[in-house]
């Protein structure tokens, strides 16, 4: 009876082990969708007993993982997640800059009615020709740098949104590795890579697993945002100076400013595109706006109106070159009255043309504080960002193919195989069939037994 017994424990034991099998290849079929899953499996492990094979057991399902792989797939994800930003604003910067009619057009437009009144200095039109065009330039200019400056705006917003779901990304992650340090649990520790994945795709930085198995996130620079079941804050606070958001990791009392030094994911992205692109268009913009106004007066000044008076500016005279765009504006006496417009020379008395001549002949003149013309700031300006976009359109390209790659490889070693998941399933259900019918052989054997004593 004995004997019989053990016999009984063994099938038990066995029946035990399929449905655990069957079990994972359940939950494998059920997440073959899920993102960022990884396959499970379990091991069947032969239990020895003289003088029968004493069986089988399973232990816990384990997930298929590779370290090395996993940590290249986070970084090529923070990757993409920064080239596809800084592509979308750098998208939009160019979009901003080149719109038309663009800046060299309205440029072209204005020295266009210059030689136009250079040939007829005493016709009204003429003249009043070109203010149209001058108040049409300045409309541009400004209506550009307020486009800058809302995206200089916007990019702060994003930085300030992306650095609080940081924090709440970074919080979820230091309690999913206090979960797995716990249970262990494949689950647990799917959840722990997708949070570290997103967290960056806002931060990029690197999210390595030490030996005790718990998950640490530094990001650029060193600084520690997750140290096992501990988290800090990404803060940002306005810079006193720009009013730009800096961006700030706050543990405890410690406070550590990381706006210079984080440059990966979307927040990096951001920061770049707010502090070199989108600034270096502004100080560009300002740069041509200051030049024009300023080559500009030095000829109109040295020139006459209609009535004689020379001295009187086209612009109102920058007084930095910082804002310059934003406050370029037409001289409010000239504005008013186009006789005033200095097409001619002092003394030289009703139709002279030298001053209409010499600012028409800025248009070639290198007149800019670069040593370049006025038209060609206009077009470096623009021709700059569209640089920068093309350039980040080709990173998105390159990242994206890396990214899919590595995809493709924790796939073939992770993903679950839908075939293979159905094939283990039926092997399973197979072997737990036939481990019933031989507990219920051994069942039957004992209850003859005990009836026959």
């Amino acid at each position: 009876m004995s004997d019989l017994l053990s016999l009984l424990s063994l099938g038990s034991a066995g029946i035990a082990a399929q449905n655990t099998g069957v079990s994972v290849a359940t939950n494998n079929v059920a997440n073959v969708n899920t993102q960022g899953y990884s396959r499970q499996r379990v091991d069947l492990e032969a239990l020895r007993a003289s003088p029968l094979i004493g069986g089988v057991r399973s232990g816990q399902p384990d997930r298929l993982e590779d370290r090395l792989l996993a940590g290249r797939l986070r970084s090529s994800s923070g990757s993409l997640a920064h080239s596809e930003q800084l592509a979308s604003g750098l998208g939009d910067l160019e979009a901003s800059l080149s719109s038309a009619p663009t800046m060299h057009e309205h440029l072209g437009g204005l020295f266009s009615s210059l030689g136009q009144v250079a040939a007829d200095p005493n016709d009204p039109s003429r003249r009043s020709a070109v203010l149209a065009e001058l108040r049409s330039f300045i409309s541009d200019i400004r209506r550009r740098a307020s486009d800058l400056a809302d995206g200089l705006s916007q990019a702060n917003v994003r930085i300030d949104g992306n650095a609080a779901d940081a924090s709440s990304l970074a919080e979820r992650l230091a309690a999913s590795n206090r979960q797995v340090a716990q249970t262990n649990d494949p689950v647990a520790r799917d959840e722990r890579d997708r949070l570290a994945t997103a967290l960056g795709k806002l931060v990029g930085g690197d999210a390595r697993i030490d030996p005790d198995g718990q998950m640490r996130y530094v990001l650029d620079g060193g600084a520690v945002l997750v140290d096992g079941g501990r988290a800090a804050k990404l803060v940002t606070t306005p810079d006193p100076v720009t009013g730009n958001s800096n961006v700030v990791v706050v543990d405890g009392a410690s406070r550590r400013d990381v706006t210079a030094t984080l440059a990966g994911g979307k927040i990096g992205a951001d920061l770049s595109l707010r502090d070199k692109s989108i600034t270096g268009a502004i100080g560009k913009l300002d740069q041509f706006a200051s030049d024009v106004a300023t080559s500009m007066n030095a000829i109109h000044t040295a020139g006459a109106g209609v009535d004689g008076i020379s001295g009187r500016p086209m612009f109102v005279p920058p007084t930095q070159v910082a804002g310059a765009a934003s406050k370029l504006a037409i001289d409010p006496a000239l504005d008013a009255n186009p006789d005033i417009l200095a097409t001619g020379t002092i003394g030289a008395g009703p139709g002279d043309n030298r001053g209409a001549l010499a600012l028409f002949g800025l248009a070639t003149s290198r007149a800019t504080a670069s040593g370049n013309t006025l038209t060609g700031a206009a077009l470096d300006l623009v021709a700059g960002v569209g640089s920068e976009a093309a350039e980040a359109k080709a990173s998105v390209t390159r990242d994206g193919l890396v990214d899919e790659h590595l995809n493709g490889l924790r796939d073939s070693l992770a993903g679950v195989d839908l075939q293979e998941e159905l094939t283990n399933l039926s092997k399973f259900e197979h072997a737990s069939s036939a481990m019933t019918r031989f507990v219920s052989t051994i069942d039957n054997l004992l209850g003859d037994l005990i009836d026959r004593l």
